[in-house]
């Protein structure tokens, strides 16, 4: 089947994103700016492909799927991430919130399991009460966000709370919105009512209020901790998708798309094993985790092309 090619570059230039992302490149432009569109995005990009899912209703078995892939991969990181639990409940407590959000990058695949379960029970809803209320899931998202970064209830629960990743960084404020958007563009065909010359202006619009924002955080000396909820990615990162949706590369191959999810959950075990046994910069890090992550990916991908259980 026949697939628009630069789609699946973009996702292959997410991937990288996401792995200066975590090696911490780049200081806050890079870091706590551009490279903040790349789960969004990824989350968008699996939305726009889940309408012809869920219109064929073969939801399921995607959702199977999916769950399927979650257990895998944190099986492949429990070394990071299980442990035996002491006598606290708090421990308990601790364990299983790590195996249900998931362990580190991971939570990205158990936000979409959740997203994807939301859209089912919203399917039938019409499309204003759909838009108003995943643009309310994500500024609340945003807001509480804001508000633990920014210490606005400072020395109360709801402070300690608010900068936990987990509560604005989930199913219902992050990846909800983000994935309805990609499929309301898919089912209302979006990109091919927007032009290619509109497409790349507002993808301008939305990098520099990305950026602003970012420079005007980090600015501020009372802000505490990163982001992950900006506003402007509401903006930034549907036009992004737009404009790469407008570059029509077709192809029958899948293998860029499976590249970039490859690297994306190799990326992790690569870069522990570097800052485990090297001492490398971050610039060296990024640079050799991206490498090996290629060279691991063309082996993962030979061993998923007979057993499909990993990508």
């Amino acid at each position: 089947m026949s697939r628009n090619v630069a789609i699946d570059v973009l996702k292959l230039i997410l991937a990288f994103m996401v792995v200066g992302l975590h090696v911490g490149i780049g200081g806050e432009f890079l870091t706590n700016g551009l490279f903040r569109i790349a789960v969004p995005l990824f989350l968008l990009i699996n939305g726009y492909y889940f309408f012809p899912i869920l219109s064929k209703g073969n939801e399921i078995s995607w959702l199977k799927r999916l769950v399927s892939l979650y257990c895998i991969w944190m099986l492949i990181y429990s070394y990071f991430w299980f442990h035996i639990p002491d006598a606290t409940v708090q421990s308990y407590i601790n364990l299983l919130r790590v195996m249900l959000i998931g362990y580190h990058h991971l939570w990205y695949v158990s936000g979409m399991v959740g997203a994807a379960i939301m859209l089912i029970f919203l399917k039938k809803s019409n499309n204003i009460q759909l838009i108003t209320l995943v643009t309310l899931l994500f500024l609340i998202g945003v807001i509480i966000q804001y508000s633990g970064n920014y210490h606005y209830f400072k020395g109360s629960y709801l402070d300690n709370l608010f900068n936990q990743h987990f509560v604005h960084r989930n199913f219902l404020f992050f990846s909800l919105p983000f994935f309805v958007i990609g499929y309301l563009i898919n089912k209302y065909s979006v990109q091919t009512k927007i032009g290619f010359r509109l497409s790349v202006f507002l993808s301008g619009i939305g990098l520099t209020l990305l950026l602003l924002e970012s420079i005007t955080n980090y600015q501020q000396p009372t802000r505490d901790g990163g982001f992950d909820n900006y506003f402007s990615l509401i903006i930034v990162c549907p036009a992004i998708f737009i404009l790469f949706s407008k570059i029509k590369i077709e192809a029958d191959t899948k293998s860029i798309a499976l590249f970039s999810s490859a690297i994306y959950f190799l990326h992790v075990w690569v870069m522990k094993l570097l800052e485990r046994f090297t001492e490398l910069d971050s610039y060296l890090l990024v640079f050799f985790t991206i490498l090996l992550s290629l060279f691991a990916s063309k082996i993962l991908i030979f061993i998923n092309n007979r057993f499909k259980y990993f990508l």
